[in-house]
């Protein structure tokens, strides 16, 4: 093909030569070409002409005997020659790709947030206050420690104490002196119960003994919570949700990033 190529180099595609034998053009002489043209040895119809010595052949012409699409593309205004594909002297039919399926929206207004954390802050203050014991103060370190683990949780799809890369869930701070509540609650139960999710996660946590023994323990003295959407193990929209809560007179001075599985 490159040695039919060669043939054609410098194709002028603009002339309308009216005359089927010669025309002078300023100064250009085309004159038809009457020599035979062979294709791999075989003769082929292809018209051509020679314009001051040399021969020029339309490209459709050549892009029909060859074997390759040449089309006229008239977005960008090329000309435009396509190998691997087969003469029809148009450009492909545009193919359109599949849309991406819409995910599940997982984010919640930042402010919205904050306010079903500072609820579940006071529901758990009020069940302290109904057992006699002091009230827990929010802690920014362990609110931030808790969000970590919330976060991590609903990335991975991991509901456990153990964080999503094997460790325990009290290498989220450097302190060790921490416990921890977690919860997850699908969307669609909310909708069913028609309930608020601070009211719904707090009652629930009440009615576990393990989980009501941390949010009463008098030698807790701080706590954080940490609220995130992401997915369960069946595929549906829930929160994450987790409570730690700091022993009185320990300090917390570093908190780690989300955990990756």
């Amino acid at each position: 093909m490159k040695k039919i190529l060669y043939l054609f180099i410098g194709l002028a595609l603009g002339f309308a030569l009216g005359s089927p034998a010669a025309q002078a053009i300023e100064g250009i002489f085309a004159q038809r070409c009457t020599s035979p043209i062979l294709l791999n040895g075989a003769p082929v119809e292809i018209e051509a002409y020679n314009i001051n010595g040399h021969n020029y052949f339309k490209l459709r012409d050549i892009g029909k005997a060859v074997g390759f699409n040449a089309y006229w593309n008239a977005e960008d205004g090329t000309v435009q020659i396509e190998t691997n594909r087969p003469y029809t002297g148009e450009a492909p039919a545009k193919v359109e790709t599949d849309k991406p399926v819409p995910q599940p929206e997982v984010t919640a207004p930042a402010a919205d947030v904050d306010a079903m954390k500072q609820d579940i802050v006071d529901r758990t203050n009020a069940l302290r206050k109904e057992n006699g014991i002091a009230a827990l103060t929010a802690n920014d370190k362990l609110m931030q420690a808790a969000q970590v683990r919330a976060d991590e949780m609903a990335a991975n799809t991991v509901y456990s104490h153990t964080r999503p890369d094997g460790r325990k869930y009290t290498t989220v701070t450097d302190c060790k002196y921490v416990g921890e509540n977690i919860h997850q609650i699908p969307l669609l139960y909310l909708e069913q119960q028609k309930g608020e999710l601070a009211e719904t996660v707090v009652h629930s946590w009440s009615k576990s003994a393990g989980h009501m023994e941390n949010m009463i323990n008098a030698s807790y003295a701080s706590i954080g919570v940490g609220l995130a959407r992401g997915i369960d193990g069946n595929g549906l929209e829930c929160w994450y949700c987790v409570q730690l809560f700091l022993r009185d007179g320990y300090h917390i001075t570093w908190v780690d990033t989300p955990a990756k599985g």
